[in-house]
């Protein structure tokens, strides 16, 4: 397997993500060589894509393998700059035209346009945040090299799959710089937690937004980690993905947390 590079793209992560959280939409994966702890998440439902950038994905890590919240990477930190209007022309897809698009249905035209809002405001993902680190907890424009070194990326592929990448070097949170031979399954553990937007009050049902969802959580075994070994799910937002026009957008009014314990690779 070639090296993971942290570009917003799935191309150095074996494919299908083998694990997937159906409740939180997603598909997550983790690996480490020596110096580094690579983490990534995807999904295909535009909802849960749209929830994600405008409220950020919080990946908590845990050196100790329990599901402690200290240390956490923010990504991306939420933007006052989102709207729930229609796509401009400038956004349609191809063959929409006026609204209108010949030959799809009305929950086409929807997830439609919930893509097009997805490409949209991520352009304003620009920046994250970290807690809990050495020496590093602060905010930072995504081009910009904090001082910990870690760094994080987020893209759409040409699936509409939303790809959220990092890699954190292990001297910014782990008990040495880099791992040895003694190291290989101490465990580790991770928490995936996505925070839903209010819902409109025209939508009806409850609220299910800002921390209101905590699903039923726990630990999978212990399972070995090395790149290309990742502890994750598969092309995930579309699972499950036959929706009506009411309840497509049911995941973005969702908050989650998905943990997983693993244990550390040595190469």
């Amino acid at each position: 397997m070639q090296p993971i590079t942290v570009d917003g793209s799935n191309k150095d992560w074996p494919s299908p993500y083998p694990e997937y959280d159906d409740k939180a939409m997603l598909g997550y994966a983790v690996s480490n060589d020596k110096d580094n702890l690579y983490i990534t998440v995807e999904t295909g439902d535009p909802a849960t894509q749209l929830k994600i950038i405008r409220n950020g994905l919080t990946v908590w890590i845990d050196r100790k393998g329990e599901k402690g919240e200290e240390t956490a990477i923010n990504y991306p930190i939420p933007s006052e700059n989102t709207t729930d209007k229609k796509p401009s022309s400038g956004h349609m897809h191809q063959g929409q035209t006026n609204g209108n698009m010949s030959g799809s249905s009305s929950e086409d035209k929807k997830r439609m346009e919930l893509e097009d809002k997805v490409k949209s405001e991520l352009e304003n993902a620009r920046e994250f945040s970290l807690q809990g680190f050495k020496g590093c907890n602060l905010q930072f424009p995504i081009l910009e090299k904090d001082t910990c070194g870690i760094m994080v990326r987020m893209a759409i592929d040409a699936d509409n799959e939303l790809v959220w990448e990092a890699v954190i070097p292990f001297k910014s949170f782990y008990f040495k710089p880099e791992i040895g031979k003694t190291d290989k399954g101490r465990p580790i553990s991770v928490c995936f937690e996505t925070v839903g937007s209010k819902k409109p009050a025209n939508q009806g049902g409850g609220n299910g937004g800002g921390g209101g969802m905590r699903p039923s959580m726990g630990y999978g075994g212990m399972g070995g980690m090395g790149m290309g070994m990742r502890m994750g799910g598969g092309h995930g937002g579309n699972r499950g993905a036959s929706q009506n026009n009411n309840s497509m957008m049911e995941p973005l009014y969702k908050s989650t947390k998905t943990y997983k314990k693993f244990g550390i690779a040595y190469l």
